[in-house]
């Protein structure tokens, strides 16, 4: 069993996620989701919504349900009648938000009295819980236990973490029962089988034998989660960036001095919490403060740790395409990991000029612009594209412009980006019902407001059927009327992959969609 108790505070979200996922990849888990009941029926909607969006995200992968029991805490700060009235909302709440895992019960407790027969219940019903737990988790091949029993009996020492594959190898050919046999190619699936179930995890590297396993995983995301996370006002953690998110190797060497560096770092890589940059691959809002590139040394990104604001350089450029989208519902929102995620991927997929060949290093483009909710870059070929999430974590925009509106570059580009947006969705948002919405030039939109924007299934819809009106996400008609012309040509994408015709979407504000 392993147990996580996790902090509420924000800058631990993204995180939270990362620790979840290692654990929930192929048996349920258990949730114990505290809401304070002193709090008002609005924030404790939000709240409610929140983790149980986290939960959702995190459990997805697991072939079965997860139990969540919603636990209203501060029980004993209410009169008997506030108190009947908060659970009755928090029931009705819960019914409604935890849709997709099972919601065991709904309890109000009283920590004040531990020994109380409302608090035997709530263990009883705990315990039973865990025991159908055990009983749903699948099973792992006979292998599978002695190489991870062997693990335990040879390295019993808590302080250490993890081993290399090579140390482990030693190991195995020192044993004199000889039960295992030491040929990596034989452990590798082995280790892969117990990192699935989120036993260890094995990292693996380019030569096998200084691939890592890591023996307690969740130590070491509790230490890098207090370490690299925690709340500036709290005076006994070391602090890595300012307003950047950059953090030189060099520091994680100071901060986490038990560990071996090259391990810690594909540890934080490997759950997406930061990827290797060059200074030279930033805009300047990106370099850590008084200090030459020179100096530096290799550096980590860490989307969590950027707290700047939109810079004014990552302005939408005229004439710029746009897509959206947004959550259909009030009380539901993309979470921090999947916008970390993709402050994470899109840089790497697109944004980043090539490294030098090394298991730390990324790949490919340019330099870019990275704030707290986005991020900005300028390709070789003269595309501008940006990717921002709206403050209310409700809307994801997508924005790119380019002098050469015709170049395959272009065009490809964006099918790419959208590609990598919409399985990171998928990955970590996968129960969010969502719309598409799209804004072309020459007004397309430079914000997260739906004006001037048009339902892309409404469009596609349109042009299946031949239909001359559709009516937008406002309420208006749009006249459609079918011209030659291609302004846009990565609608045709859009709409389903149509080529050769466009279509004129006119408003009465003059404002125009080219279809292809």
């Amino acid at each position: 069993m392993i147990v996580y108790d996790l902090a509420g505070h924000h800058q631990y979200f993204s995180s939270h996620s990362a620790c979840l996922e290692a654990i929930s990849l192929h048996s349920p888990a258990i949730f114990l989701l505290l809401q304070d009941l002193r709090h008002d029926p609005d924030a404790m909607t939000k709240e409610v919504y929140y983790w149980s969006t986290m939960i959702d995200g995190v459990c997805h992968k697991c072939p079965q349900k997860s139990s969540v029991i919603v636990v209203g805490t501060h029980a004993d700060l209410l009169t008997p009648e506030q108190l009947t009235r908060k659970l009755t909302h928090l029931e009705s709440l819960a019914k409604e938000a935890i849709s997709h895992q099972k919601l065991v019960s709904v309890v109000a407790l009283n920590v004040t009295r531990p020994y109380s027969g409302e608090m035997d219940q709530f263990k009883d019903e705990l315990c039973r819980i865990n025991k159908d737990v055990v009983r749903m988790s699948p099973s792992i091949p006979i292998m599978s236990h002695m190489v991870l029993a062997f693990l335990k009996q040879k390295i019993p020492d808590p302080d250490v973490d993890a081993i290399s594959l090579s140390d482990l190898i030693s190991y195995l050919k020192a044993d004199k029962d000889k039960l295992i046999d030491p040929d990596s190619t034989k452990i590798i699936p082995v280790l892969k089988i117990l990192s699935e179930k989120g036993l260890i995890l094995f990292i693996p590297s380019e030569d096998p034998l200084n691939s890592w396993i890591v023996l307690h995983k969740e130590s070491i995301l509790k230490k890098v989660n207090g370490a690299m996370f925690a709340d500036p006002s709290l005076k006994e953690y070391i602090h890595v960036a300012s307003n950047t998110g950059i953090v030189p190797i060099a520091m994680i060497k100071k901060i986490f001095p038990e560990y071996n560096i090259e391990m810690i770092t594909q540890f934080m890589i490997h759950f997406e919490l930061c990827q290797a940059v060059e200074l030279s691959q930033m805009d300047t809002n990106m370099a850590p403060e008084g200090s030459p590139s020179s100096d530096l040394g290799p550096l980590l990104f860490f989307p969590a740790l950027v707290s700047i604001e939109r810079p004014s350089s990552a302005s939408v450029p005229n004439n710029s395409f746009g897509w959206s989208m947004i959550v259909k519902s009030p009380n539901q929102f993309f979470t921090t990991r999947f916008l970390h995620v993709l402050l994470c991927r899109l840089p790497s997929e697109f944004a980043l000029p090539a490294l030098q060949a090394t298991p730390l290093h990324s790949k490919l483009n340019r330099k870019c612009d990275v704030w707290s909710r986005g991020i900005k870059w300028l390709n070789e070929t003269g595309v501008t594209t940006i990717v921002e999430m709206s403050d209310t974590f409700q809307s994801l925009l997508f924005t790119s412009s380019s002098p050469d509106r015709g170049s395959d570059k272009y065009v490809n580009l964006a099918h790419a980006v959208l590609a990598v947006i919409k399985a990171a969705r998928e990955e970590f948002c996968p129960h969010l019902e969502v719309v598409e919405l799209i804004s072309c030039p020459p007004e397309a939109s430079s914000d997260h407001s739906e004006d001037s924007k048009v339902n892309l299934s409404l469009l596609q819809k349109a042009l299946v059927e031949g239909d001359k009106n559709i009516t937008d996400v406002n309420g208006k008609k749009y006249a459609v009327i079918e011209k030659w012309m291609d302004i846009e040509p990565r609608l045709s994408y859009l709409v389903g992959g149509k080529s050769g015709m466009c279509v004129w979407l006119a408003t009465s504000n003059d404002f125009s969609i080219l279809l292809q």
